[in-house]
């Protein structure tokens, strides 16, 4: 079992200096943002409270924010990203309970069950990070076009460092 908190704390401080040294450097036009750090949320082993996947999650999207000088923003749009999560393995994962498997992943689930589960997550947490952070409808259209943009990059990037960073776990 403190295999698993090893590795959650190895993923807690990587996706959080990946996201900010690098991730937020990096501009693409303010039509598209990239942002790697809600992997963390997506990889979070089943069996874990609830509660604690709650906490985690506001820990990383505080620390995200920070760096960032909207930390309430990323904080939001993870909590209800990980609130959210469960309801969103019952739809996909309907046998999921955490008995056969320890966390959802590329190798677990399969191609196109994970891009459902990653895109559904990563565009509630981006639908809640980007509509708050305008908060206006003036710019309505560019808003939506940006979260769609946005949740699409976001989630390739996950795809293809599952793919190229995690090879030898999938099959």
């Amino acid at each position: 079992m403190s295999n698993i908190y090893i590795r959650l704390v190895i993923r807690f401080i990587f996706f959080l200096l990946f996201q900010v040294l690098v991730l937020n450097n990096i501009e693409l036009g303010g039509l598209m943002n990239l942002y790697y750090y809600p992997l963390f949320v997506l990889l979070l082993p089943l069996r874990m409270p609830q509660w604690i996947s709650l906490l985690l999650s506001f820990v990383l999207g505080y620390s995200v924010g920070l760096f960032s000088n909207s930390s309430g923003l990323h904080a939001f749009s993870t909590v209800i990203m990980a609130f959210v999560r469960p309801f969103v393995i019952q739809i996909i994962f309907p046998k999921a309970d955490g008995s056969d498997t320890e966390e959802i992943s590329l190798e677990q689930s399969g191609f196109v069950n994970f891009i459902l589960y990653a895109f559904i997550l990563i565009f509630i947490h981006h639908f809640f990070l980007f509509i708050i952070e305008v908060w206006s409808f003036t710019k309505f259209y560019f808003t939506i076009l940006k979260i769609f943009t946005s949740s699409i990059v976001s989630t390739s990037l996950i795809i293809l460092s599952e793919y190229l960073f995690w090879r030898k776990r999938i099959k």
